[in-house]
């Protein structure tokens, strides 16, 4: 499944935003001169939805990675997130790492025994709620020890 967030699918381009003019933009976190696509007023939204320009911009989030995130073993899971927060360089200095890059490979690797017990439970006709069992909370609330699957 497509993540829910745009700003971890392998494209973005679904979050446009339209300013109190009419004005439409490529996305709301780039509400910029360069990626106003026009206005509602004046231009045909679907036009602009379906534009080549907005399906480069879409595109832009997938061809922009650096090597490092094309590469990464949880790629699958961030794509290396929105573009606005890629403004750090690789170790190797090419620029367009996300700045949340490490807390995003910290988090991801450490719920993925859990993700796959959910997907298993998923997969034989169980609810993934079964993992509130299997790593079990205290009558107060608090999370036990983590266990090892």
């Amino acid at each position: 499944m497509d993540p829910s967030l745009c700003v971890f699918r392998k494209t973005c381009g679904s979050a446009l935003a339209m300013e109190h003019t009419a004005d439409l933009y490529s996305c709301d976190h780039f509400v910029y001169p360069e990626n106003k696509l026009g206005n509602v007023m004046e231009i045909n939204l679907e036009r602009m939805v379906g534009s080549q320009q907005q399906k480069n911009f879409g595109l832009d989030e997938l061809n922009s990675l650096p090597r490092m995130c094309r590469e990464c073993d949880v790629r699958f899971a961030c794509n290396g997130e929105c573009p606005k927060h890629r403004f750090l360089k690789t170790p190797d200095g090419e620029p367009g790492l996300n700045y949340l890059c490490a807390g995003y490979k910290h988090f991801f690797h450490y719920i993925d025994p859990y993700m796959r017990f959910m997907a298993a439970e998923l997969c034989a006709g169980r609810p993934p709620a079964n993992i509130m069992r299997i790593v079990g909370f205290s009558s107060r609330g608090r999370q036990l020890p983590t266990p090892q699957f």
